[in-house]
């Protein structure tokens, strides 16, 4: 469990994670959406985050508005409510 600022077990770091990758998932696609590709935040997330979003994205196919990052935030935010309800 998270207690505080301390993660104490396994899940409370998982759900840490979880929460971070929902975080960065959902600025990567505002800055998506705001039009920021020139900026080096955005290029570092694309770098990371382009390859493991393309799966995604070809299933989404050409959609004028790219919504697999927020389809991964929300499978994230899936297995982090699996992970709260049953433990690991």
């Amino acid at each position: 469990m998270v207690m505080g600022l301390f993660i104490a077990d396994t899940v409370g770091l998982v759900l840490a994670f979880c929460n971070t990758a929902t975080f960065v998932l959902l600025l990567y696609s505002f800055l998506t959406v705001a039009g920021v590709r020139r900026s080096k935040v955005y290029r570092a997330l694309d770098r990371i985050l382009g390859p493991v979003l393309a799966p995604l994205k070809r299933l989404t196919g050409g959609l004028r508005f790219d919504p697999s990052p927020l389809i991964a935030a929300a499978l994230v935010q899936l297995i982090a409510f699996a992970v709260r309800k049953n433990g690991l």
